[in-house]
């Protein structure tokens, strides 16, 4: 057996190893500004995956078993009371040496840096795991048995906390085997893997022979309180799925969502500059420098003929670096921007678009879930940034504030992910207009869009959120338009889309539908929005007699905050209670429909 062959190597992915003479050239010729650093003792491999274009099916949730907790609770007693028999072999860490191959020269294999474990025969069966590259995030992976692992998630660096998002490869697979994969320091009470969620994965086997993209996959998922302690108080979760892979010695990489890079980005952007039909449609700017170095940058959008006298609007993205699929969207929103349509002709004619597609670049770098490198939440820092710790919110509230002196700043909007409820929805802020004008936009969103719930909306001004994007630039620069936008990372709960998981195809209709929105809400005749005002006012008579009937206030009953206080429960009330959740969201689930629904139509 040639271990050096490239037609086998166990199915370890040899190119993220090592970089060709003509990938080592490209590099020489990059710009140097635009070279990925992570700022942390983070060492990333030579390479980052890469993955085939692929329109992923619509494809249904996942019905959990009414049984699945207790079984699930099962298995982690058995492994507290026959600990003594289990392997408990680390197999993968992302920062320490490696046991396995300290004394191996990368070069017998023609790498330049070697896997965590390298199996020696065709007959060792244990998996290999690899996380070291952008946005990857497995600490590491410890072999319990056979074909089950017990895995660890970095947390963000400099915290203790918010392990949520993941992301990360394994080798060396067997056809029909089943493998069972337990992450066991899940930070959240709860998960909407249980409620119908599957992990994302995506095969290179499977791309290379079937054309097949990323793909929802696993069995037997649970979320559940685990006996592990925190230091801080309470308890540790762990997200537990079954698996079978299709191929013999295939690399398959498995993440909460659809990964997006920085350097995804930067290509993307790049590419928008060197398109002859965009290029003068948009510009370029760099916003600042991050804490690690890297270059953050800002699009500027519209047909710069008059400039003066067009609104301005400003979107902005991926503050949660763990939230990847605020970028598909902010993407197919510069593409929809900068296309050839005739509604996006008339946007570039009447406003002009100032876009930070990525805030918080070292956390996407880095794999983090939610906080940049100096361990602090950046969508809690607008109040009053600090320009060194959060380089990004200070630039970003710069250019709001030079928006708002330059002309008529009439939206502002931050993109999301939300891991706790489904649907479409957007968070807003009220108080200063009695007529709540602040409620058309989501409604003609709620119009132009399959999956976009109103009902799920919020307008209130939480506390604990006054350092938000939303509600701080709302209060200073009183923008009445000022919103954060938030999508499941499941899926849709109602139409035609309920019970299916979220893809690229709705995320792209989701950024048509916003762009189609804004032409609706500032359009010279105001026909829909008066539509909007009517049935806001028939709402507003309708919850009056209710309050008058009930003699207590309902606004807001429909509404739930955009990230609920997460304090862990006493173990027994959390088996109950997720217990309950799982009965009835597996009788929810039996309406799923045996057919897909049809794609809609691009604009």
């Amino acid at each position: 057996m040639d271990l050096n062959s490239d037609e086998f190597f166990y199915g370890i992915n040899k190119s993220l190893y090592f970089k060709t003479e003509e990938q080592k050239n490209e590099m020489k010729k990059m710009d140097p500004e635009y070279i990925t650093k992570t700022g942390t003792d983070f060492v990333l491999l030579p390479n980052s995956p890469e993955f085939i274009n692929h329109n992923e099916p619509f494809e249904p949730m996942y019905i959990p078993k009414q049984t699945i907790l207790e079984e699930s609770l099962r298995r982690e007693i058995e492994r507290i009371c026959f600990a003594d028999t289990l392997l408990n072999k680390v197999v993968f860490d992302c920062a320490d040496p490696s046991p396995f191959n300290k004394d191996t020269d990368p070069n017998v294999y023609g790498l330049e840096v070697l896997p965590y474990y390298i199996p020696q025969t065709k007959e060792d069966t244990t998996l290999v795991f690899e996380s070291r590259f952008e946005s990857g995030n497995l600490r590491r992976a410890i072999q319990i048995c056979d074909y089950e692992y017990n895995l660890i998630l970095k947390p963000d660096y400099y915290t203790t906390m918010n392990t949520q998002w993941f992301y990360f490869s394994l080798s060396n697979t067997r056809k029909d085997v089943e493998y069972r994969f337990n992450i066991i320091n899940m930070m959240k009470p709860d998960s909407l893997y249980n409620s119908g969620m599957k992990p994302l994965m995506y095969s290179e086997q499977g791309a290379k022979h079937k054309k097949i993209g990323w793909f929802r996959d696993g069995h037997e998922i649970c979320y559940y309180q685990n006996n592990m302690k925190r230091k801080n108080g309470g308890y540790y979760y762990t997200l537990t799925f079954a698996v079978k892979f299709q191929y013999d010695f295939d690399c398959i990489y498995i993440a909460h969502c659809y990964p997006y890079t920085y350097t995804h980005l930067c290509r993307y952007l790049k590419q928008l500059e060197s398109d002859p039909a965009k290029k003068n449609r948009v510009k370029r700017k760099q916003l600042c420098q991050t804490i690690a170095g890297n270059t953050c940058d800002f699009l500027i959008i519209g047909d710069f003929n008059n400039g003066k006298e067009k609104k301005g609007i400003v979107i902005t993205s991926r503050v949660h670096p763990g939230e990847t699929m605020a970028s598909y969207v902010m993407e197919y929103m510069i593409d929809f921007l900068t296309g050839n349509t005739h509604e996006a002709r008339i946007l570039r004619e009447n406003f002009i678009f100032k876009i930070v597609p990525m805030l918080n670049i070292d956390g996407v770098v880095n794999g983090n879930y939610r906080c940049n490198l100096a361990g602090v939440d950046l969508n809690r820092q607008w109040i009053d940034p600090n320009k060194k710790q959060h380089p990004t919110i200070y630039h970003t509230k710069q250019l709001v504030k030079k928006t708002k002196e330059e002309r008529d700043l009439v939206l502002f909007c931050d993109i999301h992910g939300h891991s706790r409820k489904k649907n479409i929805f957007m968070y807003g802020c009220s108080g200063k207009d009695p007529n709540r004008k602040e409620l058309v936009f989501p409604m003609l969103n709620r119009n132009n869009c399959s999956v976009f719930s109103f009902k799920d909306c919020c307008f209130l001004l939480q506390k604990d959120r006054e350092g938000s994007a939303r509600i701080a630039l709302w209060r200073e620069f009183s923008i009445i338009n000022c919103y954060t936008l938030e999508m499941s990372f499941c899926g849709a709960d109602f139409g035609k889309y309920e019970y299916f998981h979220f893809n690229l195809d709705i995320y792209k209709e989701i950024a048509q539908s916003f762009c189609l929105s804004i032409i609706d809400c500032y359009e010279p005749e105001q026909i829909k929005v008066k539509q909007m005002m009517e049935e806001i006012e028939q709402n507003s008579l309708k919850n009056q007699q209710k309050d008058d009937k009930n003699n207590s206030g309902d606004e807001g009953s429909d509404y739930s905050n955009d990230d609920p206080k997460e304090q862990a429960m006493p173990q027994q009330i959390q088996v109950q209670s997720n217990d309950q959740q799982l009965g009835s969201q597996t009788k929810k689930l039996k309406k799923i429909p045996l057919l897909p629904p049809k794609k809609k139509k691009g604009l």
